[in-house]
């Protein structure tokens, strides 16, 4: 017999699938690639600071969006 939990399923309504997360974060690194893009075309070097963040978080997406491309190529 199948023990069950005393919780409702109604808690875990706020979680995402992994496609939904996966297309989420496509959208936003659109945003973040538009964003670097806008900041090259101005050419302030202050901008160098957030151009060197906006690249360490693409680069952290991309990655995360590969990982669930996997995953679901193998589901």
């Amino acid at each position: 017999m199948t023990e069950q939990l005393p919780l409702s399923d109604w808690t875990d309504q706020d979680l995402l699938t992994k496609d939904e997360a996966r297309g989420r974060l496509v959208g936003e690194i659109e945003r973040c690639r538009a964003r670097v893009e806008t900041l090259k075309l101005q050419g302030n070097t202050a901008d160098e600071s957030e151009l060197a963040l906006l690249a360490r978080r693409l680069n952290a997406m991309q990655s995360i969006v590969r990982e669930y491309d996997e995953y679901l190529g193998g589901k």
